[in-house]
């Protein structure tokens, strides 16, 4: 099984995250970018923490969080090309590091592999707004 770890994004990573994220299909209805300057300008973003998404020693996608509306929201986006299950493990690393919960994630209604990635971690469906889904990891009862 692949090793996968999340660090901070290196100036020498965004040629590989950022065509992680066009090559993923992720649809991030809160982030949208369509171009490298658009793209280098949300990732510097100071209200943004984004990782690097690293496997074994390449860099294969990204993990994000920040606050919409007052809400703690993460985003993903793994190259399709990543080995095993990539995706799940590097979800399940993010909310470990975000632990305020509960926990959001907004995924495109049509984006069927980022519903199924989130379910394995806990994150249950939220509410609908208009084409996307908004998920919830909800505290736990302790």
């Amino acid at each position: 099984m692949p090793h996968i770890e999340l660090r901070d994004l290196h100036d020498d990573d965004r040629d590989a995250v950022f065509s992680a994220v066009h090559a993923s299909g992720s649809a991030w209805p809160r982030a949208a970018f369509d171009d490298r300057p658009s793209f280098d300008a949300w990732t510097d973003r100071t209200d943004v923490v984004v990782l690097a998404i690293v496997q074994d020693a390449s860099v294969v996608g990204i993990a994000a969080a920040m606050d919409v509306d007052g809400d703690r929201e993460i985003l993903l986006a793994v190259a399709p090309d990543a080995e095993g299950d990539a995706s799940t493990e590097a979800l399940r690393l993010l909310t470990a590091r975000e632990a305020e919960r509960p926990l959001y994630a907004c995924v495109a209604a049509s984006d069927e592999p980022s519903h199924d990635v989130l379910a394995r971690i806990g994150f249950v469906e939220h509410r609908r707004d208009g084409d996307d889904v908004v998920y919830v990891l909800p505290p736990t009862l302790e």
